[in-house]
């Protein structure tokens, strides 16, 4: 923790990076850590790789969109809630060009791939880290980064309902509900609230769902092109790879979406099996009980069959 420490304290001016495909934990950890250095006299900016999901507007919209050949004066690069260099996508390039970086994750399979690295695959969220990290810098945090923080670690828990909920994590939650902020209001935009299409648009891709192994894998497929249909941006189509873990008996729930370079397979496992073991094994990774990974084959079938066998395999490991 304190070469990182070190860092942020030498910087003048910090080049933050979530994952690509942002999510609320990297989004609102990424938003509270370019708050926090903000109140430390830091110059700030949040680099996206594309377009974020519309609903997670409520989180913030202080973000650059990152193009190649951008100009900076940064002098350190902050990559959160990435578990490898790749998952920073086209983003890369700038950070190969300041030559001086941080990570900041909670991802089992983290590849500590920075200058300096804090990583604790044990935390629920990124945010939970950061929430130390400030202790530990002794930062005084106010009601705006505190919801942020709470965004966080509220999403990847699943309103706490995840396995990856510890005694540590439900008293950073509670120490940061100690703060001024709708904390309703946060749960329900997360988790309660949904457009039209987007409810019309799980319901086509339920009716196609599949099950293997006697029930204990279930899978939904779809193509990115499918929220054309119900006028929505590839960004906004929701979190599919809930419909099949909802299922009863599911032991892996598989979700593969065709996107524009390969196949993009989200993996939850609600029993034993490491899913994260799986997704690793097709050069992803991520948690015990979520993970996921982009898998280059020629075809949908060969996707599925080969992530299938990958499962059945993990499922025999339990």
């Amino acid at each position: 923790m304190q070469a990182v420490i070190d860092k942020i304290i030498e910087a003048k001016s910090v080049a933050v990076f979530p994952h690509v495909n942002e999510d609320s934990d990297a989004l609102g950890s990424c938003f509270a850590f370019a708050k926090v250095l903000r109140k430390m006299g830091k110059k700030v900016t949040i680099y996206v790789s594309g377009r974020v999901e519309a609903r997670l507007a409520f989180i913030g919209t202080d973000y650059v969109m990152y193009h190649e050949g951008i100009e900076h004066d940064h002098d350190l690069c902050a990559c959160l809630d990435c578990g490898d260099l790749d998952r920073i996508t086209e983003r890369k390039a700038l950070f190969e060009e300041i030559g001086n970086s941080i990570n900041i994750d909670h991802h089992l399979t983290n590849t500590n791939f920075a200058d300096a690295n804090y990583v604790d695959g044990n935390a629920s969220a990124t945010s939970e880290i950061l929430l130390a990290l400030f202790r530990k810098m002794d930062v005084e945090i106010d009601d705006d980064i505190a919801k942020d923080l709470y965004t966080a670690i509220c999403s990847d828990t699943g309103c706490f309902k995840y396995s990856n909920v510890t005694p540590k994590t439900m008293r950073a939650a509670a120490d940061l509900l100690e703060y001024n902020f709708d904390h309703a209001e946060i749960v329900r935009l997360l988790f309660d609230c949904e457009s039209l299409a987007a409810t019309k648009l799980k319901a086509e891709v339920t009716e196609g769902l599949k099950s293997y192994a006697g029930g204990k894998i279930s899978l939904v497929t779809l193509d990115e092109s499918i929220g054309e249909k119900y006028g929505m941006h590839k960004e906004d189509i929701p979190n599919l790879v809930e419909i099949p873990r909802r299922i009863e008996g599911t032991e892996i729930a598989v979700c593969i979406k065709h996107v524009k370079d390969g196949f993009r397979v989200n993996l939850r496992s609600n029993g034993k099996a490491d899913v994260a073991k799986v997704a690793t094994g097709f050069g992803g990774g991520g948690h015990v009980k979520a993970a996921g990974a982009t898998v280059h084959l020629p075809t949908l079938e060969e996707t599925e069959k080969t992530v299938i066998n990958a499962c059945m395999k993990a499922l025999e490991e339990m």
